[in-house]
């Protein structure tokens, strides 16, 4: 006989029992059935971005830190090079983004977003904003936020980890957390802004 399953999320994580070391306490557990969950939804949300999860990666990065060449972003991003060649060209072909020489070296190659590439990446964000709510669902406002904040910090700290284990370098890509890339750059003020 089962037992009745819970009506909400809610309702789930009050019958946890945090003291009998139970599957759902475990990490690891949470976080496939996390990754699961946001896997095949969050695909959906962004299904109409060239190379998907991995092609809005992309428009995110472009968009929010310093031009960079290709092969920096597959790093940065965790991409294999193969595979980021690949996404920029679908991406390039769907005029929402473009490569230009680098100013300083012409033999790089920077990837920059058009305005197309912009708009596509707002309208994405929004659907995929909404999955990750129904997906946290069983939160608040303020803890989906605590959560992104305590995940995004985990993140730093295993990505460092599992850089510095052995054999880990040559055999995964590895996303490269470099949080000073994404600071809010301040914008430029206007005369008048500035006088009393």
């Amino acid at each position: 006989m089962h037992a009745s399953l819970p009506t909400s999320p809610t309702d789930a994580a009050a019958q946890i029992d945090w003291t009998a070391n139970g599957i759902e306490t475990e990490l690891g557990w949470s976080l496939a059935l996390m990754f699961h969950g946001y896997s095949r939804a969050g695909s959906v949300a962004v299904a109409d971005v060239p190379g998907g999860p991995r092609g809005y990666q992309v428009l995110v990065a472009i968009t929010t830190e310093e031009p960079t060449s290709q092969l920096a972003l597959a790093h940065r991003l965790g991409i294999d090079k193969t595979a980021m060649t690949y996404i920029i060209d679908a991406l390039e072909t769907d005029a929402l983004v473009e490569r230009r020489p680098d100013l300083r070296d012409r033999r790089i190659r920077q990837v920059h977003p058009t305005e197309a590439g912009h708009a596509l990446l707002r309208t994405a964000r929004v659907a995929l904003r909404t999955v990750e709510g129904a997906l946290m669902g069983g939160l608040s406002a303020d803890e989906q936020t605590q959560l992104r904040q305590l995940l995004a910090k985990a993140a730093l700290g295993a990505g460092a980890t599992a850089a510095s284990l052995p054999d880990t370098n040559s055999d995964l890509n590895l996303p490269v957390p470099a949080p000073e890339r994404s600071r809010r750059r301040p914008q430029p003020t206007t005369e008048t802004e500035t006088r009393p």
